[in-house]
């Protein structure tokens, strides 16, 4: 990919982030999104250049997206029914503490792609969060709140 074109996607990126976070879209903070993001665009190909990041994913990845949803809405369900109890006076139960073992890919750009994915489709779902990658073994380490089917950490396994 160009850098102009690599240039285009991080601004788009990031004028659709800015206008996600609205509450009501007006013209100002258009403009806003706009101006904003074209510095971030080109620091974000100045940064991945400058670290000489290359990610490369199979497609077959994707697949991994599908439950990200439900996974979502079943993990904030549970964590609304978590904190009604604590205001209900119940104690909140600690969390869990997991690791998961990634499959390695064998290509430097495809195994750092899948370290990131892995990150953040777990770190997506609100019972969960991925607090480290070791990146010789493969184990990813997750602290678990709330979390239940689907699990993403059992989806990124794979």
């Amino acid at each position: 990919m160009t850098r102009l074109a690599e240039t285009v996607v991080w601004w788009a990126v990031g004028i659709g982030v800015w206008l996600l976070t609205l509450s009501s879209v007006s013209t100002p903070e258009v403009v806003a999104a706009v101006v904003a993001a074209l510095p971030c665009a080109g620091l974000a190909v100045a940064a991945r250049r400058a670290v000489e990041g290359s990610w490369t994913t199979q497609l077959r990845r994707l697949r991994q997206l599908l439950p990200l949803p439900v996974a979502v809405v079943a993990d904030t369900a549970r964590l609304l029914g978590r904190a009604a109890a604590v205001l209900a006076g119940r104690p909140i139960p600690p969390g869990d503490l997991q690791q998961v073992r990634l499959e390695r890919d064998s290509e430097a750009g495809r195994w750092a792609a899948r370290q990131a994915t892995a990150v953040a489709l777990v770190s997506a779902s609100p019972g969960s969060v991925a607090l480290h990658v070791d990146e010789k073994s493969g184990q990813l380490h997750l602290h678990m709140l709330g979390s239940g089917r689907p699990r993403m950490q059992e989806v990124v396994r794979r």
